[in-house]
């Protein structure tokens, strides 16, 4: 197996907000990392070096971040990363069913010398070696080989989810989304799946969508009499970010440092994300932080504690904030308040603003908001 397929979300709402700034793979984490970076580094770590990835809206931001690949070694003559976009509504050819994103993507994986090929969902992060799942998939003579983790299924995550009845020897029988009640473990997909290439060529012959959802429950759900369907269980740590709240959640979650080590350095494989040179964090002589991650480029003076602060955020002496979000160049004004806040990138937070939102439902504040 060396080449995969990576499906990108075509309108994520990640933040709730409706507004589609980026695409999902784009979303920024724990600070220094994007949403791509771990699926980009699970295929590099288990010697996948050709890399397609299928591209929804809002994608500029997501294409600027990879740039040549370099970081994740993927800036190759033979190989490397490739992007399908959708064509602009008034460019698109005549044929439009088969200039489709997905559809040239899949010309493209034809071309290679490969029996087998990895589908994956750029908005679930795991650190995994995709080996170990490839040798069960040969040794069992399967179609298809669906990766999941069994855990309690979180009410945030329902909505987003997709589950796996298994039958015996580990045979997908069934397939279910948005599964109830929560809080019951499942076999719970990670959105990624190996398959034997003609397999993935025939499934999606005539697909169009480049969502796992769909790919998930519309067009392997149907053919689990016809295909050899079996699991394979990943034990690591893992998340979906798929709203506010799960963003929210799993990025407090690396407040953890056990969860940190879990995630970005498991099994001694690096996490790797595109590198953005910046001054060390400065902090003054009223700084006070406590159990949180802070980033490069920060000016901190003021009270942090339980926070995730990205790059060049700025918090003034006499600010307070705790258990929040600020991402890229937010500015905290003295005296400031906040608790259970998101900002995204630079947002600025006025004198003496007091800001609350609650831990299942924080409050999200827009790019370059003022408040």
């Amino acid at each position: 197996m060396n080449v995969g397929l990576c499906l990108s979300d075509l309108h994520p709402q990640v933040y709730g907000d409706g507004s589609g700034i980026r695409t999902a793979a784009a979303v920024h984490f724990a600070g220094n990392f994007r949403l791509i970076d771990f699926m980009l580094s699970n295929l590099v770590n288990s010697g996948i070096y050709s890399i397609a990835i299928v591209l929804g809206s809002q994608y500029q931001s997501l294409l600027g971040h990879i740039g040549s690949g370099r970081e994740w070694d993927l800036a190759r003559s033979s190989g490397g990363v490739n992007f399908f976009p959708p064509y602009p509504v008034t460019e698109r050819p005549f044929n439009e069913m088969r200039d489709e994103p997905l559809q040239r993507a899949l010309t493209y994986i034809e071309s290679f010398k490969t029996d087998h090929v990895l589908v994956a969902d750029c908005s679930t992060i795991y650190n995994i070696d995709f080996r170990e799942a490839l040798a069960h998939h040969v040794a069992s003579s399967s179609d298809v080989t669906a990766i999941y983790v069994r855990k309690a299924l979180l009410e945030m995550d329902q909505p987003h989810a997709v589950v796996y009845k298994l039958g015996s020897k580990g045979r997908v029988s069934d397939v279910t989304i948005n599964p109830s009640p929560p809080g019951e473990e499942m076999n719970i997909s990670l959105g990624a799946y190996i398959l034997k290439k003609h397999v993935l060529l025939r499934l999606l012959a005539r697909e169009r969508s480049c969502d796992i959802m769909k790919f998930s429950y519309g067009l392997l759900a149907p053919n689990l009499k016809s295909l050899k369907v079996t699991s394979w269980r990943f034990d690591g740590y893992s998340a979906r970010i798929s709203s506010l709240n799960s963003f929210f959640h799993y990025n407090m979650d690396m407040l953890d440092p056990e969860n940190r080590e879990a995630l970005i350095y498991s099994g001694g494989r690096r996490i790797h994300t595109s590198v953005r040179n910046s001054l060390p964090t400065k902090y003054g002589l009223t700084a006070d932080v406590r159990n949180s991650i802070v980033s490069n480029g920060c000016i901190i003076e003021g009270t942090v504690e339980n926070c995730v602060i990205y790059r060049d955020v700025q918090i003034r002496a006499g600010a307070v904030v705790r258990n929040s979000i600020l991402q890229r160049s937010t500015v905290v004004g003295p005296n400031a308040e906040l608790n259970w806040i998101v900002t995204d990138h630079d947002v600025i937070i006025s004198e003496n603003r007091n800001l609350l939102g609650y831990r299942t439902h924080p409050t999200y504040i827009g790019v370059g908001k003022v408040v």
